[in-house]
């Protein structure tokens, strides 16, 4: 250009994207159904959720609830091992496979995320309660059930004010409580680490201690989050999070 030219607008103008991690093109940004927020194209944002109540994912959610209620109340009243075996194993692998099928079939949403969080609280905690019918370990169940209830289930809810889909994509926030807390081997541990100690080892106080360091993992996980800066008026995760206040 030379020397005093006015410059010219033939060059399209830059689209500025909300994430640094969105892919260039973006293969489809239009909203899921009228009225929402554009897509922004990063996995996991809120922008994302299409606002179903009723599919696939979520009826998998309400019968693994019902039949591992179902299969626990049966084991409490006819003093049953094998049917609380069967009620652990419908809410641990209808837990696994409601979440599987809503990112197959694109059906995560917010509200599937937050039903799901009090579903696995109410099987949770009726197999606990039914477990100390069969074995005598009643401080290593409160303590999990103190974490479980108490602290870790405002935890997992505490993402929801981020503009996430759920706990799962966490990292976008803020990666070691993600690690700490959501990543597939931690939400494993925490459902699976108790019960496996008290069937496999004699001694009830290594559960209790295993008890203690999760519900501490815990405790400082819900300080750190809380602290954390709360995004306000977007739609999208905004580009250089994680902040913290």
């Amino acid at each position: 250009m030379q020397r005093g030219a006015v410059p010219t607008n033939d060059e399209p103008p830059e689209v500025s994207v909300a994430h640094s991690t969105a892919p260039h093109p973006a293969a489809d940004l239009s909203p899921r159904r009228p009225g929402l927020p554009a897509r922004c194209g990063v996995r996991g944002c809120g922008c994302e959720d299409p606002r179903q109540l009723r599919n696939a994912a979520n009826v998998v959610t309400v019968v693994r609830t019902v039949a591992s209620l179902a299969l626990v109340t049966t084991a409490a009243v006819q003093h049953s091992w094998p049917w609380l075996l069967a009620g652990y194993l419908t809410y641990w692998i209808g837990d696994s496979a409601d979440g599987n099928i809503a990112r197959w079939r694109d059906q995560e949403t917010r509200f599937g995320a937050v039903f799901d969080v009090v579903c696995d609280r109410v099987n949770c905690i009726s197999c606990a309660l039914v477990l100390l019918l069969f074995i005598d370990a009643p401080w290593p169940v409160a303590v999990f059930l103190f974490q479980f209830v108490v602290v870790d289930l405002p935890l997992t809810l505490l993402p929801m004010r981020w503009p996430v889909l759920s706990p799962n994509y966490f990292y976008l926030i803020d990666p070691l409580a993600y690690t700490l807390n959501w990543h597939v081997v931690a939400k494993i541990t925490n459902t699976t680490l108790l019960i496996t100690l008290l069937v496999f080892v004699p001694d009830q106080r290594v559960a209790l201690v295993a008890a203690s360091v999760v519900l501490l993992i815990k405790i400082w996980s819900l300080g750190r989050v809380l602290r954390l800066t709360t995004p306000t008026d977007t739609p999208h995760v905004p580009q250089g999070m994680p902040a913290r206040a």
